[in-house]
């Protein structure tokens, strides 16, 4: 299965809330952005299993009442801790890229956009 290139990422970048942009600065925020995230996670081939990694993170570090009934009981470290950090890790690797991402796309811009977002779409292919 032949790999995508940086000119055809299997994903899109959309701007969400772009403040009245004009299409030409919204196009240009998109790219800086996805530039920015294929940089930090290295390459574009990266961003959709990165994205997917930490969303499934996200949700496993979210305590259900059973966790918490499980650790007062058992106090025990191990496995559970190296589980935990690898999670913590990947949450931490996901939001420094995107953090960084927005602040490359939204820079140059030089107005308030503190309510937009950019929102990440795969293609189906």
């Amino acid at each position: 299965m032949p790999s995508k290139t940086a000119a055809h990422p299997n994903y899109i970048v959309q701007l969400i809330e772009d403040s009245g942009l004009s299409a030409d600065q919204r196009a240009a925020a998109e790219l800086r952005f996805r530039m920015a995230l294929e940089f930090a996670l290295g390459g574009p081939e990266y961003v959709l299993p990165s994205l997917q990694a930490y969303m499934l993170a996200q949700a496993l570090n979210e305590p259900s009442e059973d966790d918490e009934a499980d650790e007062a009981a058992d106090n025990s470290k191990g496995a559970d801790d190296d589980e935990a950090g690898g999670t913590q890790q990947m949450i931490t690797l996901w939001e420094k890229a995107e953090s960084d991402a927005i602040r490359a796309a939204l820079k140059p811009l030089s107005k308030q956009m503190d309510e937009a977002r950019f929102e990440i779409v795969p293609v189906k292919v």
